[in-house]
């Protein structure tokens, strides 16, 4: 008797084991923060969308051109997931919108999808007399084949409100040589900003401010801010050659 019931609650535990894995979402597992903790849409209440990505370095550059910022990543392989499964992950995070990829890395089995509507048929006891012939229905479901894995990324981003000046940038440091390098690199410029309206460009580095050198990104935003709703001379560096533009913001 003790036997038989240790056997139902291991079935038991089992069963709800099985459950949670199920229902576990992989896309909110394998999230990885890119940006401070609190970091979501400005929205109180987003519409979170969600659209198939097709090349991530050149997707990533778009979407900060267009006004938004990376909040993280989820990477991983899995079978076959319903982008349902990314679109509840961001709205649980309160991304403005969601990038996805996905990417089949192995062959399927090409005749899985017979076998599991045989099953289907034979389960629903639809074969009931030996040598006789019954039509198998084939639904969208038996066309998954559960032997294709796929390599999912999705990218989460918010969309920022209007810039003051509108560049994405990163510290330069040092080259190859380890000379330090001149200013801050520009990695994207936000269209319609203050800072496209000026001319700047993707990877040019900016180098001084109203004549005032900078050579960390919290220096140039301490000078934007501070002269904020003027016109500043923006002192760069586009191929080799240093210029000067004026920016007004």
């Amino acid at each position: 008797m003790k036997k038989s019931y240790l056997n139902i609650i291991l079935s038991a535990l089992f069963l709800i084991s099985t459950n949670l894995l199920a229902d576990e979402n992989l896309f909110e597992k394998n999230y990885v923060l890119q940006s401070p903790e609190d970091f979501k849409s400005f929205e109180q209440n987003p519409e979170t969308k969600i659209m198939r990505g097709w090349d991530k370095d050149t997707d990533n550059v778009m979407m900060l051109e267009n006004g938004y910022d990376f909040m993280g990543f989820s990477g991983f392989v899995s079978t076959n997931l319903p982008p349902s499964i990314a679109l509840e992950h961001g709205e649980k995070i309160k991304a403005d919108l969601i990038l996805i990829y996905d990417r089949q890395i192995n062959e399927g089995d090409r005749a899985s999808q017979f076998k599991q509507a045989r099953q289907k048929a034979i389960k629903e006891k639809r074969v009931k007399d030996f040598g006789k012939v019954t039509e198998i229905e084939i639904t969208e479901e038996d066309l998954v084949d559960p032997n294709v894995m796929y390599d999912f990324y999705a990218s989460y981003w918010v969309k920022l409100p209007k810039p003051t000046f509108g560049t994405h940038f990163i510290e330069l440091g040092q080259d190859g040589s380890g000379q330090s390098t001149e200013g801050i690199q520009v990695i994207a410029v936000i269209k319609g900003s203050a800072a496209a309206k000026a001319g700047i460009m993707r990877n040019d580095s900016i180098t001084s401010i109203n004549g005032q050198k900078v050579s960390t990104p919290d220096e140039l935003i301490s000078l934007i801010r501070k002269n904020k709703g003027s016109v500043i001379d923006v002192g760069y560096i586009r191929n080799g050659n240093a210029s000067q533009t004026a920016a007004s913001i």
